[in-house]
């Protein structure tokens, strides 16, 4: 079962997450939140071990499943 997520972040803490995510190989893309001074980072097709992962990482705070079960 994959899904799109994305987890906001501040600009002061997107550069930490940075570096531990160009370690994981994971694909994912960023995007600066409209009227926010905080960034989304997207994932697109996260497993569960993988969304794990993630949820370590970003902490319980922002996590948002954008998106139904892809094809």
């Amino acid at each position: 079962m994959e899904k799109n997520v994305q987890f906001s972040v501040t600009w002061r803490e997107a550069s930490r997450v940075m570096k531990k995510i160009k370690t994981s190989n994971l694909r994912y893309m960023v995007r600066q939140m409209e009227g926010k001074s905080s960034i989304a980072f997207v994932f697109p097709k996260v497993s569960v071990s993988q969304y794990v992962y993630l949820y370590i990482l970003f902490g319980p705070r922002a996590a948002d499943v954008a998106g139904g079960d892809n094809k």
